[in-house]
């Protein structure tokens, strides 16, 4: 008589099934770790690609710096006695040279180098101010390849530590002495009068801060404190916008 055996139970298949699973959602997982990291190294190596494009630009890299040295430059063509400060963005214009001491009142010297400051800004803004570009041309303006643009040109009034008897004090002093800086630099049919930034609003604009912002390392009754800082802040403008600006410029497009 033939005798049929019941086929066992195969639990071992099972256990091989769960396993094909758990491998492909690893091969899987690693498969995309694999092109993360690669994604990664992509953006890292494009990245050092424009910041090198960049550095091969003057200006590119550190377009605030660029722009501080072409208008101290400037100034300091108009015979104006100025500390340039790249880093910072900041020109100074200690008022030693510009004021009699305790007084707002600019000295007929000082009147006279920053009227023609005035004309020598005059030269070296329209590249960098937004109501000024379209009647400048590229090769003008090879200094700023990457077209960065001025927002802002603050003049800040400061003073020493030492209190002022005068209506206003300090406070007071530092703010006249900004607006009596900026009452020549726009008046009497300035050329810079009509400068305006991408959101037509006027170039220069002044504050003041009195003895708050003493310069560090110094003594608070030193002359260098008292000062008219020129501030310079730039329009914000991506690395994108940048190169495509230097692209253009070197095609002379």
């Amino acid at each position: 008589m033939l005798m049929l055996k019941p086929r066992p139970l195969q639990p071992a298949g099972k256990e091989d099934g769960e396993g094909s699973y758990l491998a492909s959602a690893s091969d899987l997982m690693i498969g995309l770790l694999f092109i993360f990291i690669i994604l990664v190294v992509v953006l890292a190596l494009e990245q050092r690609r424009q910041e090198a494009e960049l550095e091969t630009v003057k200006g590119a890299a550190d377009p605030r710096a660029s722009v501080t040295e072409v208008i101290g430059q400037a100034l300091k063509d108009a015979k104006l006695d100025v500390r340039v400060d790249p880093a910072s963005g900041v020109i100074s214009l200690p008022s030693d040279t510009l004021f009699a001491l305790g007084s707002s009142a600019l000295s007929v010297p000082a009147t006279q180098a920053i009227r023609d400051a005035r004309e020598r800004l005059a030269v070296v803004l329209p590249c960098y101010v937004s109501s000024e570009r379209q009647h400048v041309t590229d090769k003008r303006c090879a200094h700023n390849r990457g077209w960065h643009e001025i927002d802002t040109i603050f003049l800040e009034g400061h003073t020493d530590s030492v209190a002022n008897t005068n209506p206003g004090g300090n406070l007071g002093l530092s703010f006249d002495r900004a607006r009596a800086i900026q009452g020549v630099l726009l008046g009497d049919g300035s050329p810079l009068a009509p400068f305006r930034n991408s959101a037509q609003q006027p170039i220069f604009s002044y504050s003041a801060y009195g003895a708050d912002r003493l310069l560090p390392g110094i003594n608070g009754a030193a002359a260098e404190n008292r000062r008219v800082d020129m501030r310079i802040v730039l329009k914000y403008q991506s690395i994108n916008e940048t190169l495509e600006n230097v692209k253009r410029a070197g095609s002379g497009g």
